[in-house]
């Protein structure tokens, strides 16, 4: 290679390959020759190249586990961890951590050093020191936390430690020391904090270590090369991490292959995995965290040097004087001390390493002030290039104080910097230039000479970079450092001090401080500017010829002079006070003004003592802008000549001229308001004089008053002038006040004030804001009733609403400060007026119907305010308001959970404050007056609270009152005897015996209502109303309600009259309103069943005797029993009254008594009833019904019963209306139950009690219905016992039945009775003839009339649908009775007929109803079947019932309600829900009419519904909003778990939201079997994208796939019969996965296929036909077959097997020689299923006759659609 050559490589190329090589092996030497002076002109030689090799890759280090043989003495476990510290991935590694550290560290750390454990420990040590660099140093975080904890407890172990410290002093090689020490230094370093915590604790462990020997580890060898480790990685962070980390050897390529024909086949690449470059580390940011680690690392080697007393840095000159070290102090790209472009500084991008660069200098600086003088070039232009242009702010708080110490101690570093040369840093192999280029790169280093300085404006026009508070501090020290000829020599302009300046105001001009919080930025900007401006003062007036430059005479060619020195001096004092006082005014400069006021006078300060020229001429620029009175800030001149005087001393002159200068200020300022008061000038005119005036008073007190001028001259001006000072400042007249303390003058003022506002009273609210001030004097009082009057007309305007919300705050306003404007007389009539006020309007509340709140919360709020002062209100002040303050605070909350929390919360604020400090009599008081507040709301029907709410409001216990309800609120008993007495005592509908049979005729009622009741707004009468709430109370205080039995009589008679106006509906008892809540009295029923179950339970087995007892001696029982008192007394009401209401209140009180009764107790009260048979015959039959129903057979009963069966022969006919049925009455009573084994009469004794009936019918006397029901109640107990016996009453009974059929009808309630009995013995009858013969041949003689009559009853509409229970029942019972009609009595018109059942109130009709009507459906459509099929004129016409239409044409209004709630049943009233289930039914009977329907009939049904347009109208919007589509998704009903295919009515429960949705969705899956064509034009009609979507989704997701399963499963399994199965060359395959249908049809070897497939939303979409293979037909005819297909399936509604069955048809007949029709192309007509048979006379063409109909329709000709020829 030839000498003194150059590589072609750049500079920087060849300084990383040398530092590379430095590390590996060394390059070549390569021989330079000296650089000779090249001549003038002589052109520059060419560059030669020389080669310099690249560095090799370090070899990787032999694994300690192999070379050393630990393999074999660790345990295997182990060794696996081991190994596995030794993979790449990163998982591996930190898994082998982990278990490294809690299997076998924390194990030892355990067990102890006699473990093995402990000695494998030991012995692995040298492989863990052997990675342990690689993790101190790994690109993931987790990794090195993971190492850093393991290597401080790993160390923690005392065998492993004295092993550890042998190693590294006899063991380890240079190399190994080199590379763990390096690393643990710098992982006790790391950027990480919880890292190097954890580094920090094992390094300084180890650090402080000592041998035996008393010698420390870390001794001067160890730290050279610590040392040397930290310095490459420092300058070579990759080749560090190479050397740690060597690349695996790379294998040697695949050879290819070489094929036979000699073609050579490279072999393929292979596919490696890239990793996951998220979780990657990249290069630039792991060589910054391994400079930060080192530069970290160097701060703590230089302070183990000085421990060591090692204070030369000799060693290190070579690394500190390197300027590539340097650059990691600069944020550039490019350092501007190395001018290769090549070289990027080490801190850019890295403030984390800039900062750790500044913390290292801080620690030189501080540590090895002379050591590091040699290196003061390089460092004064690193430090200076450096620091001004830092972007950072973490790294700009780190930079100053190492800055500041530099500059303090090497004040020369500017001239240095600025000397600085940075090519005589380059290397010997640098590029030689030209002497043009050597000229041309002097002139740019003197045009660079002073950059640092100029960086420094820069940071100053920045406002210090961005950190103004921590760099404007700094600003004059470093300004202190900086030679006057430095500041001169860099001035572009001739003007250093203008230049400097200029930079100072960019922060301002540029915003530079605008932040959320500039005051502190701006002091700090105006101290510093202050400072600056006085020591550049120093330096021109110092005399120094240096510092005379700062002048600008240099530039000028004039040589500095005293009179120059002291103008320019002037000129900058002059310049820079007019700056500062304009930016203070403007506001540009956010300076605090008590600040800035301090600052600007410790400066004249300054100046005066330096130079009192200088002094007068800041003092002139002052004052001059003082006087000006120009400032936007009222405060700021009062503020500055405040300070001054607080900051001068008295006796100095800038005391003396500042005391000058307010005195003018003062009397400029005052007369300048005087004459705008004066004059016409506008409030914004007034305004800014008088704040002045008021700022001046503010500023500096009442010392302005001892000038009796000025007092003289504001007190005029203030009384004479108040009301415009009020209008345009009101804050001047309470500051006036505050300043003056002139009590007399100041009250003359305040009436002045009233005075004026009386006739302008919309300036009130300026002297409230006068009067809320802290400095107003609170001793201000009207002299008279100035404002009384005024004041008062205000506050009713208020008070009555409908004002602005000004107007009323005003009011507020007024009322907290009322002293201040009204007199005592005043005062006392506005309270009057609030309480008055509050009490209509709490009355308003109460008494109207949605009344709103809004003057209630002003009317509070006043009494708040009104009451929380204290305005010496009396106690009966207090007693008119308080009360109806606690109604608004507890009762109102309760009745309306609208009212605004803050208007209670005040309401209570209130009661509490004033019932606390109330004393016992007014709290008496109070709680008397409440009582009877809440009784009279109790008992009074008009108010809107509720009972429940007064319970709720005691029950709170509010503070200072005790209320007992029963005695303080709730009438007393006599008070409900007294109403109950008035009320009507009688059921108020006959049809109610049919439920209770102890209830006489109708005859016997003589007032079952009542009329002229008021009403609550539930709708219940005053006896209602207070017995529910009783009912309230007791049931949640049941121990109050043991102690108070008597209550219990009038809950269970509430019961009653609830419990009847629920079971007849329609004929109210008049005690409840028409709009009273079904299910409300619903719950009225459920907790009195609660209540009287609870208070009648007993354990007393002798309370059935003492009640007796004391009943039938007719005298007040003695008994201590509260139960036994109240039975006895319900008794005794019974036999008083004898009235229905007091029989069934017995009733119900034996009911619970019975369950516990013995035969013995039984036989007392027999005895009892028998007692009491002539005089209470209606107590008698309760108690009679009572013990046959609930209480042991007693012992007489029987011989009871004899009794009253051998009177009935003893009865004429005569008395049958008379004794008769009271005998009739009584033996129904005695009657056991049907299924007990108790006899009810000897055979012989029924047939004659039979007879006796029978013969009194027979009679010439009339006998009334009421006998015949009972006749008929009879029957159905005697009939189990004559079914044996032979005779003639069973005709009888049969007759006794038609005749009860023929007079009876569900209309007239009065006959209810009588039927309901007739059809439960007809019941009973069916029942019995199941199991006897003879009885069978009877009722088979009577059954077809009997069975006719009750068709007849239920065919029949009612025009009345009110809901009566008895009637439903009468319903039920006569469909249960015709439940197997014979087919005789059921033909077409039998389903029209009883459309009418499925609107019935009752769900057990609907679902009964439905039964038949689904019997009768099927029968309609067999006829129309069969009409259809033998009508040629085509004349039968299949039409839908209209009844059914009417009923499928309704909107379900409470299909809203179905999906409010999330569960499955919502509290809806039944009255109203019924017509959900009846409408739902009522579609499943028109789907039932499709079923088995010819073609013909069906198509003629769903033209029908498709002209009425039914389902689209009704039946979407109708399902859909009961399945909750309409809703979203989110309320869609989910069919997840639910079958829709199949629904079964029996178990169908209405009554059940879920039952609803579940019979909706199997009928929307039978309406896309049977009409999905109407739903389809549906959807393709529809508009709203977002529901479109829900159906489609919906129906797919739960509806096609069982459709789409279903059709497959029915061309499965389809009939024998049919064309499918019977034709033989056909061949039919499903494929259920596919969904597809395939048709092949064999013709002379050749297959004819036609394909159907469904789409997963069948039948939303069409489905695919393809004809996968057409043979022997023509492509017009096929066409027309698969048109027909689709017509079929897609329009007519169809199935899928109908369609193939058309195909089939068509494909059979057309092979047979069958002639297709001329207009459909089609043999087989797809609307009836006909062949073509209508002629043409003249082209013998044949046509079908539906085709032909509509060709004749739509053409308007009887002509031959072909050759036109007349056919008919």
């Amino acid at each position: 290679m030839p000498k003194n050559q150059k590589s072609s490589a750049s500079s920087g190329t060849r300084k990383k390959n040398a530092r590379k090589a430095a590390v590996a092996v060394p390059p070549p030497e390569v021989l330079v020759v000296p650089k000779q002076k090249k001549q003038k002109g002589q052109k520059k030689e060419p560059r030669k190249k020389v080669y310099i090799p690249p560095s090799k890759p370090a070899p990787p280090q032999p694994d300690p586990l192999d070379t050393l043989g630990l393999i074999h003495r660790l345990p295997p476990e182990l060794v696996i961890i081991l190994r596995s510290l030794g993979k790449k991935d990163p998982v591996t590694k930190g898994r082998a951590l982990e278990e490294l550290q809690s299997k076998w560290i924390d194990e030892s750390s355990r067990k102890g050093d006699e473990s093995v454990e402990c000695d494998a420990l030991v012995t692995m040590l040298p492989v863990w020191f052997h990675r342990a660099p690689v993790f101190f140093t790994h690109p993931v975080r987790r990794i090195r936390l993971l190492a850093a904890a393991l290597h401080l407890s790993y160390l923690r172990i005392p065998a492993v430690r004295d092993a550890a410290t042998f190693f590294l002093r006899e063991t380890a090689t240079s190399e190994q020391i080199e590379a763990l020490m390096g690393t643990w230094c710098m992982l006790a370093h790391d950027v990480d904090r919880q890292v190097s915590l954890q580094g920090q604790k094992s390094w300084s462990s180890i650090i402080s270590s000592s041998g035996a020997d008393g010698e420390v580890l870390v001794n001067f060898e160890m730290l050279a090369s610590i040392m040397e480790f930290l310095q490459r990685t420092l300058l070579d962070p990759p080749g560090v991490y190479l050397n740690l980390n060597p690349a695996a050897p790379v294998a040697a390529p695949t050879p290819g292959i070489k094929k036979p024909s000699g073609r050579f086949i490279p072999a393929a690449p292979r596919d490696e995995p890239e990793p996951n470059k998220a979780d990657e580390e990249s290069d630039l940011d792991r060589n910054a965290r391994l400079r930060f680690g080192a530069l970290s690392a160097f701060r703590w080697l230089f302070d183990a040097r000085l421990a060591s007393k090692i204070t030369s840095l000799d060693d290190l000159s070579g690394l500190l004087s390197n300027p590539l070290l340097w650059t990691s102090l600069c944020c550039g790209e490019n350092a501007p001390w190395i001018p290769d472009p090549e070289i990027h500084g080490l801190g850019h991008g890295q403030p984390q390493v800039r900062q750790a660069a500044w913390a290292l200098l801080s620690v030189l600086l501080q540590r090895y002030k002379g050591a590091i003088e040699p290196f003061i070039h390089i460092l004064s232009v690193a430090i200076l290039r450096s620091a001004w242009v830092e972007t950072d702010s973490g790294v700009r708080n780190t930079l100053f104080q190492p800055v500041l110490l530099f500059l303090k101690e090497f004040p020369s570093a500017w001239t240095l910097e600025a000397a600085y040369d940075p090519d005589t840093h380059e290397d010997d192999e640098s590029d030689s230039d030209s002497e043009e280029n050597e000229t041309k790169q002097m002139s740019t280093r003197k045009e660079k000479s002073f950059e640092a300085y100029r960086e420094f404006l820069q940071f100053l026009e920045l406002g210090c970079a961005g950190s103004p508070v921590d760099g404007y501090p700094t600003v004059l020290v470093v300004l202190s450092t900086i030679p006057s000829s430095v500041i001169a020599a860099s001035s572009r302009t001739g003007m250093p001090l203008d230049d400097f300046f200029t930079s100072f105001w960019a922060a301002i001009d540029g915003r530079a401080l605008s932040s959320l919080e500039r005051k502190v930025p701006s002091a700090s900007f105006l101290s510093s500017l202050l400072e600056c401006l006085v020591f550049f003062l120093r330096r021109l007036l110092s005399g120094s010829q240096d510092h005379g430059a700062l002048s600008g005479s240099v530039s000028d060619g004039l040589q500095p002079n005293s009179t120059r020195l002291q103008d320019v001096a002037d000129e900058l004092v002059r310049s820079q006070f007019a700056r500062i006082w304009e930016e203070l005014k403007t506001r540009r400069l956010r300076t605090d003004e008590n600040d800035a006021g301090k600052l600007i006078a410790r400066s004249l300060l300054s100046l005066h003592r330096m130079n009192f020229d200088i002094f007068k001429t800041a003092w002139d620029t002052v004052s001059s802008a003082i006087l000006s009175q120009d400032d936007e800030s009222l405060s700021l001149t009062p503020t500055a000549l405040r300070t001054f005087v607080d900051t001068f001393e008295a006796k100095d002159l800038p005391a003396e001229v500042t005391r000058t200068l307010i005195s003018k200020y003062v009397q400029e300022t005052v007369g300048k308001c005087e004459t705008v008061l004066a004059s016409d000038a506008t409030s914004d005119g007034i305004s800014k004089n008088i704040g002045m005036v008021i700022t001046l008073m503010k500023t500096f007190g009442s010392h302005l008053f001892q000038h009796s001028d000025f007092a003289v001259r504001m007190d005029n001006m203030f009384v004479h002038h108040a009301l415009r000072i009020l209008q345009a400042y009101p804050q001047a007249i309470s500051a006036f006040m505050s300043c003056r303390n002139d009590e007399d003058l100041c009250l003359e003022l305040w009436h002045v004030l009233l005075v004026a506002i009386s006739q302008q009273i919309d300036t009130l609210s300026s002297l409230l804001d006068v009067v809320n001030t802290d400095t107003c004097p609170k001793y201000l009082r009207p002299e008279d009733d100035e404002l009384d009057t005024v004041l008062e007309h205000l506050f009713l305007e208020v008070l009555k609403g409908d004002v602005p919300t000004p107007r009323r705050d005003l009011v507020k306003r007024l009322i907290q400060a009322q002293s201040f404007f009204l007199s005592e007389n005043g005062q006392d009539i506005l309270f009057q007026t609030l309480v008055s006020s509050l009490s209509s309007t709490v009355d308003d509340i109460l008494y109207t119907a949605n009344m709103p709140f809004t003057g209630l919360a002003t009317v509070i709020e006043f009494t708040r305010i009104m009451l929380s002062k204290d305005h010496g209100l009396t106690d009966d002040s207090l007693i008119s308001v308080l009360p109806n303050v606690f109604i608004v605070g507890y009762l109102l909350p309760v009745t309306f959970p609208a009212l605004d929390t803050p208007t209670i919360d005040a309401a209570r604020g209130v009661w509490d404050l004033c019932v606390s400090k109330a004393d016992t009599g007014l709290q008496t008081v109070l709680s008397s007056l409440i009582k009877e507040n809440l009784k009279d709301l109790l008992q009074d029907c008009s108010t809107c609270t509720r009972p429940e709410d007064i319970l709720t409001v005691i029950s709170h216990k509010p503070k200072g009152i005790d209320i007992t309800p029963l005695t303080d609120v709730f009438p007393t008993l006599g008070k409900f005897n007294t109403m109950i007495d008035s009320l009507p005592s009688d059921p108020p509908d006959p049809s109610l015996a049919f439920i209770e049979s102890i209830i006489p005729a109708t005859s016997e009622f003589e007032n079952p209502t009542i009329s002229g009741l008021e009403f609550d707004s539930r709708g219940y009468s005053l006896y209602i109303r207070v017995t529910s709430a009783l009912l309230a109370y007791l049931g949640e205080n049941r121990s109050i309600a043991r102690e108070n039995m008597w209550a219990l009589r009038h809950i269970l008679i509430l019961g009653q009259y609830a419990n009847d106006l629920l079971t007849v509906p329609a004929t109210p008892s008049g005690l409840f309103g028409s709009d009273v809540s079904r299910p409300e009295l619903r719950r009225l029923l459920g907790k009195i069943h609660q209540l009287s179950t609870y208070l009648l339970s007993t354990g007393d087995d002798s309370l059935h005797s003492q009640v007796v007892s004391a009943c039938t001696a007719t005298r007040a029982t003695t008994s201590s029993s509260a139960l036994v008192t109240f039975v006895v007394d319900v008794v005794n009401h019974a036999k008083r009254e004898d009235t229905v209401r007091d029989a069934l209140v017995l009733r119900s009180v034996l009911k619970h008594l019975f369950a516990s009764a013995s035969k013995a107790d039984s036989d007392q009260w027999l005895n009892l009833a028998r007692m009491l048979e002539k005089t209470a015959p209606q107590t008698t039959l309760a108690i009679l019904a009572s013990i046959a129903e609930f209480a042991p057979e007693p012992l007489r009963m029987d011989r009871y019963r004899n009794e009253i069966a051998s009177d009935f022969l003893g009865i004429p006919a005569s008395r049958a209306n008379t004794a008769g049925v009271v005998l009739l009455r009584r033996l129904a009573a005695t009657a056991p139950d049907s299924e007990s084994d108790v006899v009810f009469l000897p055979q012989q004794r029924a047939v004659n009690v039979v007879k006796t009936c029978q013969a009194w019918v027979s009679s010439d006397d009339d006998i009334d219905e009421e006998v015949e029901s009972m006749m008929t109640l009879l029957f159905m107990d005697l009939a189990p016992i004559l079914q044996n016996v032979a005779g003639n009453h069973w005709e009888f009974i049969f007759d006794v039945v038609e005749n009860n059929l023929e007079n009876c009808s569900f209309a007239d309630s009065a006959t209810l009775t009588m039927l309901g009995r007739s059809l439960r013995l007809i019941l009973t009858v069916q029942d019995l003839v199941l199991t006897n013969k003879p009885l069978r041949a009877n009722w088979d003689g009577r059954k077809e009339s009997i069975l006719a009559l009750v068709k007849k009853l239920v065919s029949t509409k009612l025009d009345n649908a009110d809901r009566s229970e008895p009637r439903s029942l009468c319903r039920e019972l006569a469909l249960a009775v015709i439940q197997e009609l014979p087919d005789a009595l059921v033909d077409e018109k039998t389903l029209p007929e009883m459309c009418h059942l499925l609107t019935d109130p009752s769900y057990e009709v609907q679902r009964m109803g439905y039964n038949l009507l689904h019997k009768a459906a099927r029968k309609r459509t067999e006829h129309f079947v069969i009409e259809s099929a033998v009508d040629t004129e085509d004349t039968v016409d299949a039409e839908l019932p209209a009844e059914l239409l009417a009923i499928l044409q309704s909107s379900l209004a409470l299909a809203e309600e179905l999906h409010d709630s999330e569960s499955d049943s919502v509290e809806i009233d039944s009255s109203e829900l019924h017509k959900v289930s009846g409408y739902l039914l009522a579609w499943m009977i028109m789907f039932d009419l499709f079923i088995d329907a010819s073609i013909k009939v069906r198509s003629k049904y769903f033209n029908q519904m498709r002209s009425l347009g039914i389902i689209g109208d009704f039946f979407i919007p109708n399902i859909f909003d009961v399945l909750g589509l309409f809703s979203g998704k989110k309320k869609a009903f989910k069919l997840d778990i639910w079958a829709v295919d199949d629904f079964f009515i029996d178990h169908f429960e209405p009554e059940s939201v879920l039952g609803l949705r579940l019979l909706a969705a199997h009928i929307y899956h039978r309406a896309l079997l049977t009409v999905p064509a109407s739903i389809r034009t549906w959807i393709s009609d529809c508009s709203d994208r977002q529901l479109l979507s829900r159906v489609v989704d919906y129906t797919a997701s739960y509806f096609s796939p069982g459709i789409i399963r279903a059709e497959l499963a029915q061309v499965r399994q389809a009939d024998p019969s049919s064309e499918l199965n019977t034709t033989e060359n056909l061949t039919v395959k499903v494929s259920p996965s596919a969904g597809e249908v395939t048709a092949s049809y064999t013709v002379d070897d050749q297959v004819l296929e036609l394909s159907l497939r469904l789409p997963n939303d069948w039948p939303l979409h069409r489905l695919d036909i393809r004809d996968t293979k057409m043979v022997g037909v023509s492509e017009d005819r096929w066409r027309a077959w698969v048109l027909g297909v689709q017509q079929i399936v897609w329009q007519q509604n169809g199935r899928i097997v109908d369609g193939l069955t058309l195909f089939t048809k068509n494909v059979t007949l057309h092979f047979a020689g069958q002639v297709e029709c001329a207009i459909c192309y089609s043999i087989i007509s797809v609307m009836d299923s006909s062949l073509p048979q209508k002629p043409c006379k003249t082209c013998k063409n044949r046509f079908h006759a539906s085709c032909l109909y509509k060709w004749f329709k739509t053409s308007h000709s009887s002509s031959c659609p072909l050759c036109r020829s007349d056919i008919l």
